[in-house]
């Protein structure tokens, strides 16, 4: 077992800044990676926090991936080999007898853990999980100088038993750096990863249009032409973004779908259906009361896996401006496409003001 030196958090880059340079495909410039780094890119994609929570959402705290690292000590300054790291030891666990096919990081999943508590219905959980722990895995490899590679595999996990393989990250020697970002310099990427937490009670004043648009976009949103702030890791983006607005300054209430190219808010169904959206979330009291609620849509096991691209943008952003979300998978599909007009919805995200 290799113990990984303490993560050391940097005040540079912000979270918008590393967003910017995901859409724009450049890594930032920065010096060459060393342990500490790894250590710290680790820590963002599946670091425990608390001796527990991670800093990626998972349904039930059930955290049903596994993590691994690919070195050829080349890129990653660990001897060759291959790694499973282990979350709340901080430390690296070398797996023998596997030789590196590739230098980067890898994640398998064990659906079981998550399956045996939601059922079927878990299938979806963790694909979503994948996404998640996959774009913090991108935020950090821009913000430490890598360009990378995704090879998907194995989304069908129904079909599948035991530890799965779901995703390979190659890294890579980055040929050109992501420069020009004119914005302010806003919270550092580490802080915001290391503080996302669930938030479910919200106090009882709205936001603004402005907030919630600067939160869709930074999430969503073409940051610049034609790339938004996560890769398009199939032929097309599948996920659309829309948002119920209970308690927005500027919105008449009803349900909205959020335009990336433009950055605006066009009305898909306008009234209020706080109640019957309460009702077919099973009664979870954060879609009730928060004064928005944010509906990612999409069909199929690839939609899902972008849904958690989305999903953490919005965790991040939301804490980056000072909102609390919780993403919320449990719900009856039917019955909130039917009140809010939405098809295929996978999440629904609450924010407001944390209480």
């Amino acid at each position: 077992m290799y113990t990984l030196p303490k993560v050391q958090h940097r005040d540079a880059p912000s979270l918008r800044e590393a967003l910017w340079c995901l859409a724009n495909g450049a890594p930032l410039e920065c010096s060459p990676c060393d342990v500490r780094g790894v250590a710290r890119i680790l820590f963002h994609v599946q670091g425990c926090r608390d001796g527990r929570f991670r800093t990626v959402p998972s349904a039930g705290a059930t955290y049903p991936l596994e993590l691994y690292v690919y070195s050829r000590n080349v890129l990653l300054p660990l001897d060759q080999g291959v790694y499973r790291y282990r979350p709340c030891s901080s430390a690296l666990e070398p797996v023998g007898g596997v030789g590196a096919a590739f230098e980067g990081f890898a994640l398998s999943s064990v659906s079981e853990r998550t399956t045996s508590f939601y059922g079927l219905r878990g299938y979806r959980y963790v694909r979503q999980e994948v996404g998640h722990a996959l774009q913090n895995l991108y935020l950090s490899l821009v913000s430490h100088g890598f360009s990378f590679a995704t090879r998907l595999q194995s989304l069908k996990l129904e079909e599948l038993v035991g530890e799965t393989r779901v995703a390979e990250v190659e890294v890579q020697r980055a040929t050109s750096y992501c420069r020009g970002f004119l914005l302010e310099r806003g919270e550092p990427l580490d802080k915001v990863i290391a503080s996302r937490s669930s938030i479910r009670t919200y106090r009882k004043e709205g936001v603004s249009e402005e907030q919630l648009l600067t939160l869709l976009k930074w999430s969503a949103g073409n940051v610049v032409e034609g790339g938004r702030p996560y890769p398009k890791l199939f032929s097309d983006y599948l996920v659309e973004t829309y948002v119920f607005a209970r308690s927005v300054k500027g919105l008449e209430r009803g349900v909205y779908f959020f335009e990336p190219s433009t950055a605006e808010l066009e009305p898909v169904k306008l009234g209020d259906i706080s109640e019957e959206l309460w009702r077919h979330s099973l009664r979870q009291p954060s879609v009730l009361k928060a004064p928005a609620v944010v509906i990612l849509a999409g069909e199929g096991v690839e939609a899902e896996v972008e849904c958690g691209l989305v999903g953490q943008n919005i965790y991040l952003n939301a804490t980056h401006d000072g909102l609390g979300t919780v993403a919320i998978g449990a719900f009856d599909d039917e019955g909130v496409a039917r009140v809010t007009g939405v098809e295929n919805p996978l999440y629904l995200m609450p924010v407001g003001k944390p209480a």
